[in-house]
């Protein structure tokens, strides 16, 4: 049973977002209008570049009179055995072996999961690109300077949304003596992995916690900030006309509302004797950061992953635990969220947020917003299980809570995201689990003065992504 509703929780790869089959290409065509949204292609999408180098990929657009350089990034994968990212093949944890897992993963030589065993660019890498970056068709056997002739493609990129509207990519490989750097001199996100003990390697403490954190995040529209593996506590929006204050107490994780059994909390610090965790990756790039994380008490294996792009952060987390009776996945934010307006597609007209309880339509929102002089945030998110699971939409605005506040501060400002209330079997393959719940979130910064058709258009975005094919140039 594949369940896709809107439930406040992180795009596989973000990969799956590039189809493989576009629309004929349109004389006169409009440009492309999704500035905040990357596309992503996989080395298997590009067989030109197969078996080359990673670092001589260089990316470029015809402005319509000139070729003009724009940053791409390439992102390395690899099947990696999830003891290995433990440095530890033997593990035991809760009677679960991370061990008996072999997942595809961004690889790191900063952390135990190492660099890609295949040095050269393959079919499971990444490349990416902001779409607000192509061009238009360039004209048939033109080559920007310092590229090497005859390795080349094109990629064509449209919108479902925009019948007509398109835009051109071309990937080449620079020559040895181009001085082309693959960023193009330019630094769209800044992530800031600050682990406060040390380095990773040598202080990093995977069975035992916490591990406090200073990380940072800087976008062009937005700030976020970790204080440990689990704890994402920061959403400043940057956009123009926001006052730019924190308005997030932190993302949530329980059973069931004032359960503290489990939390984010637990996730990081020990609990029963015990608690596990590592990084896969921390990486800082020029078109986006991702942050990729596993251990989650007795779900050694969970995993989750924050792709963070200038202007949108997407947050992909994989379940991996024994049967658990309940989850929960929320926002919980800040008493500084005080006076924003609360919507979602259910409930257009919205609630203030003011610590004071609010009833709302019941059902699965398609999206949610939160909008004041703050700023904006918008969160799409959907969840794809192989059982059938019932899901409720959590709202809660309340100072004085009813229900215990397990983590961060006493309040329920515009708490807000998913409930699964029904029992979740198996989902960890080393204790012979075969379910699986995958949760998608994909989160929107922008200035104040939002509108429902601000988010619902994002979230029509997200529903029919931009397609891309490519050819060779």
């Amino acid at each position: 049973m594949r369940i896709r509703a809107m439930v406040l929780v992180g795009l596989v790869a973000v990969g799956s977002m590039v189809a493989a089959t576009v629309p004929s290409r349109t004389a006169n065509a409009a440009p492309l209008a999704r500035a905040a949204d990357p596309v992503v292609l996989t080395g298997a999408q590009l067989p030109v570049f197969n078996n080359g180098s990673k670092a001589t990929i260089v990316g470029f657009r015809w402005t319509g009179a000139a070729w003009a350089q724009l940053p791409v990034q390439v992102d390395e994968r690899a099947v990696v055995n999830f003891g290995k990212i433990y440095n530890n093949p033997s593990a035991v944890f809760y009677g679960s072996q991370p061990g008996l897992v072999n997942q595809l993963v961004y690889t790191s030589s900063a952390t135990w999961t190492g660099n890609d065993t295949n040095a050269k660019f393959d079919s499971d890498d990444e490349i990416v690109f902001m779409a607000r970056d192509a061009g238009v068709q360039a004209p048939v056997g033109s080559q920007p300077a310092g590229t090497v002739a005859g390795i080349g493609s094109e990629v064509h990129v449209t919108d479902p949304l925009s019948p007509g509207a398109e835009g051109y990519v071309y990937l080449f490989r620079k020559t040895a003596t181009s001085g082309l750097k693959q960023s193009a001199g330019v630094k769209y996100v800044t992530y800031t992995f600050k682990l406060l003990s040390g380095g990773y390697k040598t202080t990093y403490q995977l069975t035992s916690g916490p591990n406090f954190e200073n990380s940072k995040v800087t976008g062009a529209t937005y700030k976020r900030h970790f204080s440990d593996r689990w704890l994402n506590d920061e959403i400043t929006i940057t956009a123009p006309g926001s006052t730019a204050v924190d308005i997030l107490d932190r993302q949530k994780a329980q059973f069931a509302p004032g359960v503290c059994g489990r939390s984010e909390d637990t996730f990081d610090m020990p609990i029963a004797g015990s608690v596990e965790g590592a990084f896969i990756i921390n990486k800082n790039g020029p078109v986006r950061g991702i942050r990729s994380y596993v251990g989650a008490n007795s779900g050694p294996n969970t995993q989750r992953t924050h792709y963070f792009y200038d202007r949108r952060e997407d947050i992909v987390t994989n379940l991996r635990v024994h049967a658990i009776p309940s989850v929960m996945d929320y926002m919980d934010y800040s008493p500084a969220a005080n006076g924003m307006m609360y919507r979602n597609s259910l409930n257009l007209g919205g609630v203030t947020v003011d610590g004071n309880p609010d009833t709302l339509a019941a059902g699965f929102p398609t999206w949610e917003q939160l909008t004041g002089a703050q700023g904006t945030v918008t969160h799409i998110g959907w969840m794809s299980t192989s059982f059938p699971a019932t899901l409720t939409h959590y709202y809660v605005d309340d100072s004085t809570p009813p229900v215990t506040q397990c983590t961060g501060d006493a309040f329920a400002y515009a708490q807000s995201g998913a409930y699964v209330t029904s029992a979740i079997p198996n989902t960890d393959p080393a204790l012979g689990g075969t379910d699986t719940l995958l949760a998608n979130r994909v989160m929107y910064f922008d200035g104040p003065g939002a509108t429902p058709s601000t988010s619902a258009g994002y979230a029509a975005g997200v529903a029919s992504p931009l397609q891309s094919t490519v050819s060779p140039w």
